[in-house]
């Protein structure tokens, strides 16, 4: 009797749009762009910036769309960003919004929201959550 190796896993593709809910950019609070998008994926562990050059900026809504492929033998994604810049006491991220990739998955297509708020006593944080996935 042989045993079955599973498939090796293909390449996935991440079709991503993210957009702050609200922003404190040095003061500044309408609505504006996220700055410094980052993929975080799971196995294995990483954490990936978008290059700039490779963000599609949507002026009705103030949000980036990237694609960006995702490492080989990934099962989770998620989406972080920063919607705070210029505090005392720094600006850092939190949640990303990471979702489970099923399996033959080859395109993700998932957006992503972000708010940002002071943690006491100064610094201020970024969570990301999904709001909405598909898988192709």
């Amino acid at each position: 009797m042989s045993t079955q190796l599973p498939a090796a896993a293909g390449s996935v593709t991440l079709r991503a749009t993210v957009d702050c809910l609200n922003n404190n950019y040095y003061g500044d609070t309408s609505d504006w762009y996220p700055s410094g998008p980052q993929v975080y994926t799971s196995p294995p562990s990483t954490n990936t910036p978008v290059p700039g050059g490779g963000l599609l900026a949507v002026p009705a809504t103030h949000a980036f769309q990237f694609t960006q492929t995702l490492p080989s033998g990934a099962t989770t994604v998620g989406v972080a960003a920063l919607c705070s810049s210029g505090h005392q006491y720094g600006d850092y991220t939190g949640a990303n919004g990471a979702t489970g990739i099923p399996s033959g998955t080859t395109i993700v297509t998932g957006s992503w929201v972000c708010s940002t708020g002071p943690v006491y006593p100064g610094p201020w944080l970024t969570n990301c959550a999904l709001q909405s996935v598909s898988f192709s």
